[in-house]
């Protein structure tokens, strides 16, 4: 079966526009990846989780805490291209290899501007209009 593979075109933060697949990841008892290949990306990933609303976070561990098991982490930032928390889900911002990608069932691209990942085509492609997201291909 051909993994599924949505595109999302961000006009905003990044990550205020994943965290609502975020929210629902953890919701569903699911697991994801959050990929990118720099230390400064998972650095500024990291803290905008932690800094998410006036109230809330959203729970999740980088590659390179040690306070945390990474296994057991719903939500891993990581610069590598291992499953390493079996996560059901990819969501990568940054282009990994394409049998990386192929290796989950759904996959999540976020991109800024216009510039998606080229190895792959998309199943679906979203961008936010009037503050909602909306598919306009697929």
């Amino acid at each position: 079966m051909k993994p599924e593979i949505n595109f999302y075109a961000v006009e905003e933060d990044i990550v205020k526009a994943m965290a609502p697949i975020l929210l629902k990841i953890i919701d569903d008892n699911k697991r994801a990846i959050i990929f990118v290949k720099g230390n400064d990306s998972i650095k500024k990933i990291d803290d905008s989780l932690w800094t998410y609303g006036r109230n809330k976070f959203i729970p999740h561990a980088t590659i390179f805490d040690k306070d945390f098991v990474a296994k057991d982490q719903p939500i891993l930032i990581s610069n590598q291209e291992d499953n390493i928390n079996k996560a059901d889900y990819l969501i990568f911002l940054d282009e990994p290899n394409i049998e990386f990608i192929q290796s989950f069932s759904r996959s999540f691209h976020f991109f800024e501007n216009s510039s998606p990942c080229k190895i792959i085509e998309p199943n679906n492609f979203y961008r936010k209009i009037d503050g909602k997201w909306q598919k306009i291909a697929n």
